[in-house]
C-alpha cells in the first residue's frame, strides 16, 4: 500500500473512531467519552495528519503545529503509523517536550500509544464504551492530540459542573484533568500564579 493510501486510510479510521467510541453515549459514565467529538467532526473542526516517513517525528509535527489556524481548527491529531519507533515512555517524553514548549503559547498536547491502551480495569469507560461491542481497527497508529489549552480547560470546567466526571476512575482523573486544570490555573490565572 502506498503511504499517501495508508494516510487516507488512518484518516478515515480516526473518523470512525471517533463516531463509535468518543460520540456514542458511553454507558459507564452516562455521557459520550467525549461529548465535543460529534460537534467537531460534523463542522469540520477536526485536522488529522499523518506521519509520512521514519524520518524525525518532530520534522513532521512541528510543521504541522506552526501551519495551524486556530480559527479554523479546534484540534489536531497527528497519526503516527511507525509508533514502534518509540516505547510509550519514550512517546510521553515526545508529549512532555512539547507541553514544555507549548503550554505558555495556550496549547496542550495529549497522546495514545497502540502499547498502552486503555484497560477494562482502569479506564472500562474507554476499553468498553458502548452497549454495541466496539470492533477495534487492525491498524496501528500512535496519536497526539493538540488542542488550545484555553478552550480545553473552560471545556473541562463545563463539564465539571454538569458531572461529566463524577463516574471516572478516581486516579485517572486526577492524573488527566486535575493535573492539566491545575497547570493551567498556574500558568494563566492570576490568583493561582505564586
Amino acid at each position: 500500500m502506498s503511504r499517501k493510501k495508508q494516510a487516507e486510510k488512518i484518516k478515515a479510521d480516526v473518523i470512525q473512531w471517533s463516531k463509535k467510541v468518543l460520540e456514542p453515549m458511553n454507558k459507564h459514565i452516562g455521557f459520550p467519552a467525549c461529548p465535543f467529538a460529534a460537534k467537531w467532526r460534523k463542522e469540520g473542526k477536526v485536522r488529522i495528519e499523518v506521519r509520512m516517513d521514519k524520518t524525525k517525528y518532530e520534522k513532521h509535527l512541528t510543521p504541522v503545529l506552526k501551519s495551524w489556524n486556530k480559527k479554523q481548527h479546534d484540534i489536531i491529531i497527528f497519526c503516527d503509523p511507525f509508533w514502534d519507533q518509540f516505547t510509550p515512555e519514550q512517546f510521553q517524553e515526545k508529549i512532555d517536550f512539547y507541553n514544555k514548549m507549548y503550554n505558555k503559547k495556550d496549547v496542550y498536547f495529549m497522546g495514545f500509544h497502540p502499547s498502552n491502551p486503555a484497560t477494562l480495569e482502569e479506564q472500562a469507560f474507554l476499553a468498553d464504551p458502548t452497549e454495541e461491542e466496539v470492533k477495534h481497527s487492525d491498524l496501528e497508529y500512535s496519536m497526539m492530540l493538540v488542542q488550545k489549552f484555553k478552550q480545553l480547560y473552560e471545556a473541562s470546567c463545563k463539564l465539571h459542573k454538569i458531572g461529566y466526571y463524577e463516574k471516572w476512575p478516581k486516579d485517572y482523573y486526577e492524573d488527566v484533568v486535575l493535573t492539566r486544570q491545575n497547570l493551567y490555573k498556574k500558568l494563566f490565572i492570576k490568583e493561582y500564579k505564586s
